[in-house]
């Protein structure tokens, strides 16, 4: 049987560029929105550096807020939230923090003295999901499953299923995160309605979309847009690689601040629950 068609669009490389830097922050990162466009679910992706606490408690609307810390992180994440969450993951650990109509939250290093190290990734929610009511899911770094096969292939199933390793985090709306270590090769599906985002943390790799490989550098990034059973990457040095994959957004969207929406209106409904508590409270931590 012949091969079938595979219509895949890959952005241009995009490095990733420092973005802040202070002695307790450093980040560095890439405005997906702008680049993908409003179909992409991955719509922010930093990797960033911290110590101490340098924001205070702060609100979301319309999207997921996703942290994973890195497995070479020093230390941890500490999350808090307005729904009365306190809870701290390690490093491998992940906190997915479903905004929906709106809550407050507040994340820190758990031991301020130890450099925390990771990803924040902003998934948007397609407008059934937007204005569901906010919930917390997470993940410490010893429960996320691990998928090896004999490719030179070691996959940590953060989000999703991957080799028939499927994770326990469930997010309400399909998604796939892998953290992958790769001496050889391997492959993900994309189907007609996903995105995917592939980051390549370090090394180098082959992107197979089609008849267009891509080769990414270390902090370089590329999109996909469906149409392929399957996506492979081949390590040309031994990388590590972050592969993201979501449904595409159909819906419009308006963008604010700590909001992300399906219009002005809804980002001025979202701003005035702020302004007027309902998202809830959240106090600072002594010291703040």
């Amino acid at each position: 049987m012949g091969a079938r068609p595979v219509s895949v669009s890959v952005s241009p490389a995009i490095r990733l560029t420092r973005r802040a830097d202070t002695p307790d922050f450093s980040v560095s990162g890439i405005d997906l929105h702008d680049i993908a466009g409003p179909r992409a679910p991955v719509t922010v992706l930093d990797e960033f550096r911290v110590t101490g606490r340098p924001f205070p408690p702060h609100p979301h609307a319309g999207f997921s807020a996703v942290t994973y810390v890195l497995p070479g992180s020093a230390g941890g994440l500490r999350s808090r939230d307005s729904l009365g969450h306190d809870i701290t993951v390690g490093p491998g650990g992940i906190v997915w923090t479903e905004a929906g109509h709106g809550l407050l939250h507040h994340e820190v290093p758990s031991d301020p003295d130890k450099m925390l190290h990771g990803l924040q990734i902003f998934v948007n929610a397609s407008a059934r999901a937007k204005l569901g009511p906010p919930r917390l899911l997470w993940l410490d770094g010893a429960a996320v499953p691990i998928h090896r096969d004999g490719e030179g292939v070691l996959a940590r199933v953060v989000v999703g299923e991957f080799g028939g390793v499927r994770s326990p985090l469930e997010p309400t709306e399909p998604f796939t995160l892998l953290d992958v270590d790769l001496t050889g090769s391997t492959s993900f599906a994309l189907g007609e309605d996903q995105f995917a985002t592939v980051y390549a943390r370090s090394g180098r790799v082959e992107l197979g979309a089609g008849h267009s490989p891509r080769t990414l550098q270390r902090s370089e990034i590329a999109t996909l847009h469906g149409g392929a059973d399957r996506i492979s990457i081949e390590a040309l040095d031994p990388a590590n690689v972050l592969i993201l994959v979501g449904l595409e957004i159909r819906d419009p969207v308006v963008a604010h601040g700590p909001f992300i929406m399906n219009s002005e209106d809804q980002i001025r409904d979202a701003a005035a629950r702020y302004t007027r508590g309902a998202m809830g409270s959240l106090p600072a931590l002594a010291n703040d």
